[in-house]
């Protein structure tokens, strides 16, 4: 045993024996410890449970993965083992071979082909070779000076059992921190958008996806900086390419769902070339549930599904807590054949063009979906979870046929998702009435309930002073996007803190309260901009009444102010609602915001009256 480096680079080499023969070997760093705490000394027995082999110099070096040890007081040495190397033939053939070099890099001397060259002389004493003992002085001499090249050797090491395809590629399974070069043949199955982020040690850019080769394995690669600008656009989902100078690590498997125990990252110096797709690398692999199992499926987990995409929602905008950015998301409507629909939703750019990606209810296979309990069960669609729409796959035969036998015309669909978050609303038999907030304790849990309601604006506290709105940054761009609020100064200007610009004018957003009322109770509610556009109508946006009835050419037209809001009250909607307890001071309250309402639609109805009463039984 001898240390070789030092520092956060100390390694150990070893020379290992069967009792028959040894051979020169590395401890992999992970395992230092066994050496640290003297658990290994010289004559230790160990049982190595994962190796790999490198070739340096046309010499077998063993790197040692894992071990036990067998024996905590080590005796003395057993047998009379000779180098490896040196192993006499057997029927022709040599005992031990070399492994052959990664990329085919050929040894020049067809001697040194046959039989590797003989360098160190036997540890336990007797000199076979011209090279001296490492564990000691030799009365030979060195032929030549022997560097050391265990600890900067740029030789790629291989695993004992690994193999190059035939074209070369080094399949992802085999892939290992060892080595220094590879190349593997993947196909693209995921892509996310592209994200920027920003530290003490700087900010840049970075995007991931995940790539899929012909020995099953996927693996996550993500680009940074430079590399995002040269390959984001280059790489498209489904196509194959081969992938070279990346840097391995250990995947964080909290946030990496991929068969791999490693994930890449490259730089400006990948290459990344596109190659001819042989169909031999599969377009995905799945492992689907039927959507009757997301309900016992812990949250959290990610799924696969093959669904059909019966409704897609319009698209809307959440604002990130963790970043402050607009977030946009489109929610659908999924069911497969376990009768059973789910609200997925897709972020980001997927979100945007979702209505052109899922027109027509087609059959979609989505990949790595995250499970939620929110709102009941949903679903959401990561930046690296893949989905392929009319897969070519044996499933999708048939769920087609249930669907277009069965599944279009069904009334008798569950819903997982009955309180369906802020962005869908619940079917006519998953409504609740506004008493259900007191009677259900609705908000007093660790995450907000939802509820949809038919009810009746009663009232709306729009006399606040300044009027129902607040004053918003112009800035379109981050980090206000006409969000935040702006002070006017004393010049008559409008200052916003965020991102510290001055204007000659704002932008007016309305915020305001309401109650609503049905045939159970009434409660106030309160209402945001998007909200108060679909209660008043698009064309009354908070600037333009502002304009029109309070500013210095409008002559203080209240009742004309007055009249806008009587119209809209007393009138019937459909509306989704958010309950959560909140502090208001040192006063715990519950509140209940308004998210989407929908006009009432009285033929549509009466007809689900008309149903529901047919269901009842006398």
């Amino acid at each position: 045993v001898k240390r070789v480096g030092g520092g956060s680079q100390e390694r150990w080499r070893v020379v290992i024996s069967d009792g028959e023969h040894f051979i020169q070997g590395m401890l992999a760093t992970q395992i230092n410890h066994f050496i640290t705490s003297n658990e290994i000394q010289e004559n230790s027995i160990i049982k190595i449970n994962d190796n790999m082999t490198n070739l340096i110099n046309n010499r077998i070096i063993v790197i040692v993965l894992n071990l036990e040890v067998l024996n905590s007081t080590p005796g003395l040495k057993i047998g009379n083992p000779v180098d490896v190397g040196t192993a006499p033939s057997v029927g022709g053939a040599s005992v031990v071979t070399a492994a052959k070099p990664l990329y085919g890099n050929n040894v020049s001397n067809p001697a040194a082909q046959s039989k590797p060259e003989a360098v160190n002389s036997n540890p336990y004493g007797q000199s076979r070779s011209p090279s001296s003992n490492p564990y000691g002085s030799s009365n030979s001499s060195r032929t030549a000076p022997q560097s050391n090249s265990y600890s900067n050797s740029n030789a790629p090491i291989v695993r004992s059992n690994m193999s190059l395809s035939e074209d070369n590629h080094t399949p992802i399974s085999q892939l290992n921190m060892y080595q220094n070069r590879w190349t593997v043949k993947a196909r693209v199955t995921s892509k996310s958008d592209i994200r920027t982020w920003s530290n003490a040690r700087g900010e840049g850019s970075l995007f991931s996806c995940d790539i899929l080769d012909s020995s099953g394995t996927d693996i996550r690669c993500t680009f940074f900086k430079e590399a995002v600008d040269k390959f984001h656009p280059m790489l498209q989902m489904d196509h194959v390419y081969t992938f070279t100078n990346g840097r391995l690590k250990v995947a964080n498997a909290q946030y990496n769902t991929c068969k791999s125990n490693f994930e890449v990252s490259f730089d400006q110096n990948a290459e990344v070339h596109e190659v001819a797709d042989d169909g031999r690398i599969l377009q995905q692999q799945y492992e689907f549930l039927p959507i009757s199992a997301v309900e016992q499926t812990e949250p959290n987990s990610n799924i696969d599904l093959l669904v059909v995409v019966k409704e897609v929602h319009p698209i809307g905008t959440v604002m990130s807590k963790k970043t402050g950015q607009e977030l946009f998301k489109c929610d659908l409507t999924v069911v497969d054949q376990s009768n059973v629909e789910i609200n997925l939703t897709v972020w980001g750019e997927k979100a945007k063009t979702a209505e052109a990606n899922f027109a027509n209810q087609p059959i979609v296979a989505f990949k790595r979906l995250r499970v939620s309990d929110y709102g009941g069960r949903s679903l959401s669609s990561s930046g690296n979870g893949g989905e392929t729409v009319n897969p070519r796959i044996p499933e999708v035969q048939p769920l087609q046929h249930w669907w277009n036998t069965q599944g279009r015309t069904s009334s008798t669909l569950k819903s997982l998702s009955t309180r369906g978050g802020g962005g869908r609303m619940d079917s006519f038999a998953d409504r609740k009435t506004l008493s259900a907030i007191k009677t259900d304790n609705m908000g007093y849990g660790e995450k907000p309930d939802w509820m949809s309601v038919k009810a009746t604006f009663s009232f709306v506290k729009k006399d606040k002073e300044g009027g129902p709105w607040y004053t918003a940054c112009v800035n379109e761009e981050e980090p206000c996007r006409q969000r935040v609020k702006v002070t006017q100064t004393t010049d008559g200007y409008w200052h916003c803190d965020r991102c510290n610009k001055t204007s000659e004018k704002c932008k007016r957003r309305y915020i305001f309260s309401a109650t609503i009322a049905d045939e159970t109770s009434t409660s106030w509610v309160s209402l945001f901009d998007e909200q108060a556009l679909q209660f008043l109508g698009e064309e009354h946006t908070a600037d333009s009444v502002y304009d029109r009835y309070f500013s210095d050419s409008s002559n203080g037209d209240t009742e004309g102010f007055d009249g806008l809001f009587a119209k809209a009250t007393s009138t019937d909607w459909i509306v989704k609602c958010k309950v959560k307890n909140e502090m208001v001071g040192d006063e715990s309250r519950v509140k209940t915001t308004i998210y989407s309402l929908t006009p009432m639609d009285y033929v549509k109805e009466s007809r689900d009256l008309l149903e529901a009463i047919s269901k009842l039984s006398v």
